[in-house]
């Protein structure tokens, strides 16, 4: 599939971050002085990421990805805070020095893969039966699939040009697996919405989420129901993007998509139902992607 089709204009007020060398600098000595000793007990945390939105993550991306501080002098100053932790403190500040080497990773796949924006970087033996549904992609663009922590996480894209590491692998993989739109449709988008875009790091992330990447596992699908029972089960992260559900129950946000239509017509009738069978669509997937792989 080509890649310079232009994607649908979308008009959002976005906030940008404060631009240049110092204000990346202030954000990082922050992250550094108060944030990075706690990074991998924290950065899932979807609750706390509405709460503290700038204290469970570095959001360092935007000025990485701009060129307005250089990779080397973040890689070097969180080293040397590693010299100096111990125990836990040591963990947290590993994992964030693991988690600046896939950008790292991303882009030795793109200097010796030219295409992999527009290539499959995984030699398939079939051809992988993408269903392409336009109705389906513009649900996903517009939050509007009822699942709600993909809905949320799209919803953030659109209002801030930025998305939370966790939803935004589900909304990934919810595109690439349960609605089987091609996964260079998603990276296009993203493309066009991110602050933080860098076409490194977006093509190559969209090919680990959609198994046609570095991915170790041959067909990894994001439940959306179960991640976000496991890291928003009260709901926090999506009731701050999908104003429809702040009066639905935790448990019944949770559990949408495989309620009822009454169900969901009496608890929030102004919301979608799923455009898809939570079920049937990881289903479905599993039979594509194996077929693809000759395992069928």
């Amino acid at each position: 599939m080509a890649d310079d089709r232009t994607a649908p204009e979308i008009e959002a007020d976005i906030d940008l971050p404060e631009a240049g060398y110092a204000a990346s600098r202030a954000r990082f000595d922050r992250f550094l002085d108060e944030e990075i000793e706690s990074y991998a007990d924290a950065r899932d945390d979807l609750p706390a990421a509405v709460e503290r939105p700038t204290t469970t993550v570095s959001r360092m991306s935007p000025y990485l990805a701009a060129g307005m501080i250089g990779i080397r002098e973040v890689w070097a100053d969180a080293s040397e805070r590693r010299e100096t932790a111990t125990g836990d403190a040591r963990r947290n500040v590993e994992k964030y020095r693991y988690e600046l080497t896939w950008r790292e990773q991303m882009y030795h796949l793109l200097y010796h893969n030219p295409h992999l924006a527009t290539e499959n970087y995984r030699a398939f033996p079939n051809e992988i039966a993408w269903e392409n549904n336009p109705d389906h992609l513009a649900a996903w663009q517009r939050g509007e699939t009822g699942y709600p922590l993909v809905d949320a996480g799209m919803r953030q894209l659109d209002s801030e040009g930025y998305v939370h590491n966790r939803p935004r692998q589900n909304v990934a993989s919810f595109l690439a697996k349960h609605l089987l739109v091609d996964w260079r449709e998603g990276a296009r988008y993203f493309r066009q919405q991110l602050v933080d875009h860098d076409p490194a790091s977006n093509a190559g992330a969209w090919q680990w989420t959609a198994s046609t990447g570095t991915d170790s596992v041959d067909v990894r699908i994001f439940d959306p129901v179960a991640q976000l029972a496991k890291y928003d089960p009260d709901a926090t992260y999506v009731k701050r993007y999908v104003p429809e559900l702040r009066d639905v129950p935790a448990e019944a946000v949770v559990d949408w998509p495989t309620l009822s239509d009454a169900e969901r017509e009496e608890l929030a009738s102004d919301y979608p139902h799923p455009i898809v069978d939570r079920d049937d669509a990881y289903e479905r997937a599993q039979r594509v992607f194996e077929r693809a792989l000759g395992k069928r």
